[in-house]
C-alpha cells in the first residue's frame, strides 16, 4: 500500500466512533444505571486524571522498548473489549462498574496522542499520509456514529453503548495488527534541556494561552459531558443528543480543510483569533437556548469556533516556538485541556446536583469569559512576535 492515507483514516475514524459511543454517551449509560450527576462527574474527571498521568508514560514505553505504535495501541485495547463486554453481559454492582468504566475510558483518552503519532510511523515506511484529512474523517466518524446511536437509543435501553463500542474496538485491534508500519522510536524530537518550565521561561505570554485553553475546554467539557441533561433541561430526550453531537462533528472536517487553505497564506493566527470569539458566542447561546431546535443551530456554530482549534493550536505553537520545543509545547496545550476537562467533570457533576443544571451552565460561563480575553491576548502577541522572538 503506497499511500497509506486511506488506511490511516480508516484508524482515526475507529479511534472517534468508540471515543463518542463512550464520552458522548456517558452520561446517558451511567444515569441509566443508576448513577448521580456528581458520581458521573467523578467517573469522568477520574478518567481524565488517570490518562492526563498515562499520556507520557506510555509514550515513554512505547519509545524506550522500541514498541510499534499500532501493535502497542492495539495491546492496550484489549482489555477495553474484555472490560466492555463484562459490563454488557454480567450482572454487576454500580462499584464494579464504576471501576470498569474508569479503565476503559481512561484507556481510550490517553491513546488519542499515540494514535496521532501513528502517521509519522507509517511514513517511516516511506509512504504518504494527508494527517489532516485523516483526522477530519475521524469527525466525521464521530459524527456518523453519534447519529446512528441517537437513533438506536430511541429504540432500545442504553444498556448496548457497550456492546457498540466493544464491537469497535475489536475492529480497531484487527486494524491496529494488520497495518504496516515503521517503528519511529529512534527519532529524537526535543532538544537537551527544552523542560516544560524552560519553554514558559523564554515564552512567558505562553503561559496567558495554556489558561485561556484551561478556562474554555473546562465549559466546552461541561457541555460535552452534561449535553443530555441540558437538552431535557429544555424538553428534549435522548435521542437529540445524538443529533445535537452529530451537527457539531460534521462541521469539523470542512473546518479543517478551510483553516489549512487560510493557514499557507499566513492568516492562521488571526483566522484562530476569531474563531475563539465564536466560540464563547457558541457556550452563551447554548445557556440561552430555549428548545432542542435553537440548540441545534448553535451547535453548527462549531464550524467558526471549536472545530478551528487543534489546526489553529498546531499553527499558533509553530509560530511562536521552534522545532526542538513544539512537541513538549503541544503536549503542554493537551494537560491543559484536560485538566480543564478534570474540572469540568467534577465541578459539573457537582454543581448540577447543587443548583440545577440550567444554573449550573450559567456559572461556568464565567470560564470561557476569561479564557477568549487570555487567548486574544496570547494570540496577539504571537502576531507581534513570530518565531518565538519575545519582546
Amino acid at each position: 500500500m503506497r499511500r497509506a492515507t486511506p488506511y490511516y483514516a480508516l484508524i482515526q475514524g475507529l479511534y472517534w466512533a468508540i471515543y463518542c459511543l463512550m464520552a458522548g454517551f456517558a452520561s446517558v449509560f451511567l444515569l441509566d444505571r443508576g448513577f448521580t450527576n456528581g458520581q458521573i462527574g467523578l467517573i469522568l474527571g477520574f478518567s481524565y486524571l488517570l490518562s492526563a498521568f498515562l499520556q507520557p508514560v506510555i509514550g515513554a514505553f512505547f519509545s524506550r522498548y522500541g514498541i510499534r505504535l499500532n501493535w502497542g495501541i492495539a495491546c492496550l485495547y484489549i482489555p477495553v473489549a474484555l472490560l466492555s463486554l463484562c459490563i454488557l453481559v454480567l450482572p454487576l454492582e454500580q462499584i464494579a462498574v464504576a471501576v470498569m468504566i474508569v479503565i476503559i475510558f481512561t484507556i481510550q483518552s490517553m491513546l488519542q496522542p499515540s494514535v496521532n503519532a501513528l502517521h509519522q510511523n507509517f511514513e517511516t515506511e516511506g509512504r504518504q499520509v494527508n494527517f489532516g484529512l485523516a483526522r477530519g474523517v475521524g469527525s466525521a466518524a464521530y459524527a456518523l456514529s453519534s447519529f446512528l446511536m441517537g437513533r438506536l437509543l430511541m429504540h432500545f435501553s442504553p444498556s448496548i453503548l457497550p456492546g457498540a463500542y466493544g464491537l469497535c474496538v475489536v475492529v480497531m485491534i484487527i486494524v491496529l495488527f494488520c497495518a504496516r508500519t515503521g517503528s519511529g522510536s529512534r527519532r529524537r524530537v526535543d532538544a537537551r534541556g527544552d523542560s516544560y518550565a524552560d519553554i514558559l521561561r523564554q515564552h512567558p505570554h505562553m503561559g496567558l494561552f495554556l489558561i485561556g485553553v484551561l478556562c474554555m475546554f473546562l465549559v466546552y467539557s461541561f457541555i460535552e459531558a452534561f449535553l443530555v441533561q441540558i437538552i431535557i433541561s429544555i424538553g428534549g430526550n435522548s435521542g437529540d443528543l445524538g443529533t445535537a453531537i452529530t451537527l457539531s462533528a460534521m462541521t469539523e472536517l470542512p473546518a479543517m480543510i478551510l483553516f489549512s487553505r487560510y493557514s499557507r497564506k499566513g492568516s492562521g493566527i488571526r483566522l484562530f483569533m476569531f474563531s475563539i470569539w465564536f466560540w464563547f458566542a457558541r457556550d452563551l447561546l447554548t445557556l440561552l437556548a430555549p428548545s432542542p431546535a435553537i440548540l441545534f443551530a448553535v451547535q453548527l456554530l462549531n464550524f467558526v469556533s471549536c472545530a478551528v482549534y487543534v489546526p489553529g493550536m498546531m499553527d499558533y505553537m509553530r509560530h511562536v516556538l521552534p522545532e526542538t520545543q513544539l512537541l513538549r509545547g503541544v503536549t503542554m496545550a493537551g494537560t491543559a485541556a484536560t485538566v480543564g476537562s478534570l474540572l469540568a467533570t467534577i465541578m459539573g457533576g457537582w454543581l448540577i446536583d447543587a443548583i440545577g443544571v440550567r444554573s449550573a451552565l450559567a456559572v461556568v460561563q464565567l470560564f470561557p469569559a476569561c479564557g477568549t480575553i487570555l487567548l486574544t491576548l496570547a494570540l496577539l502577541h504571537a502576531i507581534r512576535h513570530p518565531s518565538g522572538q519575545e519582546g
